[in-house]
């Protein structure tokens, strides 16, 4: 080999490691953040879905119980990180919100209808600044109700027996004693 070859073959291992080195670092950089993002994603989606259920299925004081927890979840989650996206936060007002209403408490649903859409704002200027729409009561309520009633279309159902003898349903069920103790 002579000597140009190899001096260009150094400068083509010392450019590929290089930018191959860069590429590495940068596609690792991106993977990582998506998976700090994503470690959000557990404790919001379960709060969130304990209040939807508690909303729709239970007394209006439980379902406070259940939003406040979320609400809490969520502060907190941004507290701790101060790029964490509290759009969701809009949401958990909206429906303390109409907790408040189904439980006659006009004040107390003012108030949170405040904090929601100060929520929202604050998520539009963040990531659609230019999105200016006016943000209503009912279209805040509505947009919830939507996302509700895509989240019961999705949720998976209970399993039950597809034996057609059987005619006990056993979804959930628990033995009456423990096994063994007859």
């Amino acid at each position: 080999m002579t000597r140009g070859v190899k001096t260009t073959f150094l400068a083509a291992a010392f450019l590929g490691l290089g930018l191959g080195g860069y590429w590495g670092y940068s596609e690792a950089c991106e993977a990582s953040d998506s998976l700090v993002s994503g470690q959000y994603i557990g404790p919001t989606y379960v709060a969130a879905d304990f209040a939807r259920v508690q909303f729709q299925h239970s007394v209006t004081e439980h379902a406070r119980q259940a939003v406040m927890l979320q609400i809490r979840v969520l502060e907190q989650l941004e507290a701790a990180d101060k790029d964490f996206h509290g759009s969701e936060l809009g949401l958990a007002y909206t429906r303390l919100a109409m907790i408040e209403e189904a439980a006659g408490r006009p004040d107390a649903e003012k108030q949170a209808l405040a904090q929601a859409r100060a929520r929202y704002e604050r998520f539009r200027t963040q990531r659609v600044p230019s999105q200016r729409e006016e943000l209503t009561d009912e279209k805040m309520k509505t947009l919830l109700k939507r996302l509700d009633e895509a989240a019961d279309r999705f949720a998976p159902t209970p399993a039950r027996s597809t034996d057609p003898q059987s005619k006990r349903d056993t979804t959930f069920s628990l033995p009456s004693e423990p096994p063994g103790q007859s």
